[in-house]
């Protein structure tokens, strides 16, 4: 990292002109630089994989540490600047030495290396990932090479691309005013590098000024600019999933129980909240077992009848007493696909970009990058697949014989003893309520995930165990079954009346609240839900975590910036739910403002009127805006042209340029100030030295920071230096 004191000088043109020695960064710019990076980084650290993250440790300190050795340098440097008249050869020298701090052949080999890892763990980590760890990688190599000021401005650029990209991962209310804060920083310090002379905390006053005064226009444009659909598709981030998977072997719902992350929000409206041991958020059903783990099935042949055979269901609502219960979801980034329902739901008809499916969950077509709301109406009175088909109940009936020995024993036991299917499953969850089996996120370990040894020797597991466990003995007793995962319940957070959650307020489901249960096909009801996790631990389907569950995962949660930990003081749980709600909000109007709510937003000022009516007015509202922001800076301008007096070195100047008019020779307006000096000493040898020592004047003056008092100074010079060229010119023939 290269660091100079002395501060870049221009020519009065803008362009560096030969009164540039090199780009210069102070030592205070250089550590505000430094703290940017430190700063954006660690927003989107969570995100890169701890390797990357040593290797941009290990880079801000050896930056730290240039920055650190380079004080005497910089000292040695404000006495060599001191010097008028330094030789080409000793400035040579002098830049040859500071551009050697850190070797680029060092750097080309350290970035091609980090190149390399990025290139071998993109498979593993996805292409969205790679990409962001590129980024970093790049924003911190790029703060050894800032040997010209194109330089600088580029490693500005990438920090704000770097806060950019953690909004792809995290877009809550919290998070969005830290990365604010953030972006006012960062233009912060590209303003102290042009106005050094003010503290930077003005600095930071002013940029809050300026970005308070854009976001005006910003808000213009986020109401009225049409909502466009991306014309590319974000890239699948595997190390940012959320949430469930579509595939799970028993223990791993008990670890995502550990998260305090929020999924997703439901909102019913004016309509009362179902009862907590309704609230089973469906998101996959998995009827694959391969004697270890729990799988989607893969789609059904073509030719096979499926259950359900359209993907929606009609309901007849004439005569019959059915209300269908709407509510909204806005389901959190998970880059993954599937949504929650209470099924049996149906999704309205804003979109086509829900799937729904035989097995009755919901898909998103597109992968969820960012808060996502969709309206549903659900029947929970109504059957699920009166009829199966020949392929569901193959599929449904499949186990792999003589993985579980001892569970297909008893299985066969119970189909002898039970005829009926569901005093079949009733006689499994008695069991498992009289005999010793506990609820627990700490489950002891499984060899190779054996149901038999959870089943009859560890009787100790969480809701994936007992669900898995009694799936099977389903299948291996002659009952179709299936597993089914999703969420269990939720934080109301509104008016409590009584014993029912109603009036306004919303549902906040958290990664804690992952679920898994069974379902098992009866003739004549369908699909029938059976949580044997009711049967351990009744308190947990009923009305949620027990005291000794939520003591369990408050021990295991190990998130730094969770809010959980608030709920076990009164006061500032509180606070917490009015936080809650506000960043609802945020999510609802903000995040997820989209297309319809745009249209509904105009058809409420301006009526129900055509689309293209609504375009146009849209593109006379911002061509008017521009054009108002357009005139408003030129006027800004011309009053400030008008106001600002010249100072006594430009009247000084000036009266030079008029001295050497009345002789013949004009200063085009876009030559330099040395380009001039040139040609005055070409045509009047005898003024050149006079003539130069007054432009040199009048560009210190110009494009140097200065003390009042060293201007002063300077200023009264400048004075003498006229005096001296008047003289001068009078001698001329």
């Amino acid at each position: 990292m290269i660091f100079f004191n002395n501060k870049t000088k221009k020519s009065s043109s803008g362009t560096l002109g030969k009164v540039n020695v090199s780009f210069c960064l102070s030592r205070k710019n250089a550590w505000l630089l430094w703290l940017c990076q430190c700063l954006n980084i660690a927003v989107i650290a969570l995100e890169l994989s701890t390797w990357m993250l040593a290797i941009i440790s290990l880079s801000l300190a050896w930056q730290a540490l240039l920055l650190h050795n380079s004080r005497d340098r910089v000292k040695t440097r404000k006495k060599v600047s001191t010097v008028k008249h330094l030789s080409q050869r000793q400035h040579n020298h002098h830049k040859k030495q500071q551009a050697s701090i850190v070797s680029p052949i060092i750097l080309g080999i350290f970035a091609l290396l980090g190149c390399i890892a990025i290139a071998i763990t993109a498979k593993e980590v996805g292409i969205l990932a790679s990409m962001v760890h590129l980024l970093c990688f790049s924003y911190v190599l790029k703060a050894f090479e800032l040997k010209a000021r194109r330089d600088f401005y580029q490693l500005l650029l990438l920090g704000l691309f770097v806060l950019a990209s953690s909004l792809i991962f995290r877009q809550d209310l919290v998070f969005s005013f830290i990365t604010l804060i953030l972006l006012v920083i960062n233009l912060s310090v590209l303003l102290h590098f042009f106005s050094s002379e003010k503290t930077f905390a003005s600095n930071i006053k002013v940029m809050t000024v300026i970005l308070g005064q854009s976001a005006i226009l910003a808000v213009v444009l986020f109401l009225v600019f049409p909502r466009l659909s991306p014309f590319w598709q974000m890239p699948r981030a595997k190390s940012a999933e959320t949430g469930l998977s579509d595939t799970v072997k028993p223990g791993d719902i008990a670890n995502l129980s550990r998260s305090t992350k929020l999924a997703f929000r439901a909102d019913f409206g004016q309509q009362a909240i179902p009862n907590y041991s309704q609230l089973y958020w469906r998101a996959m059903v998995l009827e694959d077992f391969d004697g270890r783990q729990w799988t989607r099935i893969k789609a059904a042949p073509k030719n096979s009848a499926k259950a359900s055979a359209s993907n929606t269901f009609s309901v007849n609502l004439n005569g019959s007493d059915i209300v269908p219960l709407n509510y909204q979801i806005t389901v959190e980034p998970s880059f993954q696909k599937y949504l929650f329902a209470l099924a049996p739901a149906i999704a309205s008809n804003e979109g086509n970009d829900i799937r729904a499916k035989s097995d009755y969950t919901l898909m998103s077509s597109k992968i969820i990058t960012q808060a996502k709301s969709y309206q549903l109406s659900s029947f929970l009175s109504l059957p699920l697949a009166l009829e199966l088909s020949e392929h569901s109940r193959t599929v449904n009936l499949h186990y792999p014989e003589g993985s579980n020995p001892r569970l297909e024993q008893m299985a066969l036991q119970l189909q002898h003893n039970y005829p009926e299917p569901q005093a079949r499953a009733q006689a499994v969850l008695s069991r498992i309520n009289q005999q010793n089996y506990s609820y627990t996120l700490q489950p002891p370990l499984l060899i190779n995930n054996s149901l038999d040894q959870f089943f009859f020797d560890t009787q100790a597991g969480f809701c994936v165990h007992y669900a898995s466990a009694f799936t099977f003995i389903m299948r291996a007793s002659g009952i179709p079954a299936r597993l089914v995962t999703g969420y269990l319940g939720g934080e109301f957070n509104g008016t409590n009346t009584g014993d029912k959650l109603s009036d306004k307020g919303h549902l906040s489901i958290y990664q804690y609240d992952a679920h898994a249960w069974s379902e098992i096909w009866v003739q004549g009801k369908g699909w029938v839900r059976v949580d044997p996790t009711g049967a351990v631990d009744p308190e947990r389907v009923n009305s949620g975590w027990s005291n000794e569950l939520l003591q369990q995962q408050s021990n295991l949660n190990n998130e730094l910036f969770s809010l959980y930990q608030l709920k076990n003081i009164a006061l500032l749980n509180i606070l917490r739910l009015q936080f809650d709600i506000l960043d609802y909000q945020w999510t609802k109007w903000v995040i997820g403002f989209n297309s319809k709510q745009q249209y509904n937003l105009l058809k409420h000022w301006f009526g129900k009127m055509a689309s293209w009516k609504f375009a146009l007015i849209i593109a006379i509202a911002l061509v008017i805006s521009m054009v108002m922001l357009m005139l408003f800076l030129h006027l800004l301008n011309r009053s400030k042209s008008k106001k600002k007096p010249l100072a006594k070195w430009q009247l000084v100047y000036q009266k030079s340029l008029g001295q050497l008019a009345k002789q013949g020779i004009v200063k085009p307006a876009a030559m330099t100030v040395n380009n001039f000096s040139k040609q005055v000493r070409e045509q009047y040898p005898e003024l050149a030295i006079v003539f130069t020592r007054l432009s040199v004047s009048y560009n210190r003056l110009c494009y140097q920071t200065l003390a009042k008092d060293e201007q002063l100074k300077l200023t009264l010079t400048m004075q003498q230096q006229y005096q001296d060229f008047c003289q001068t010119l009078k001698k001329q023939p």
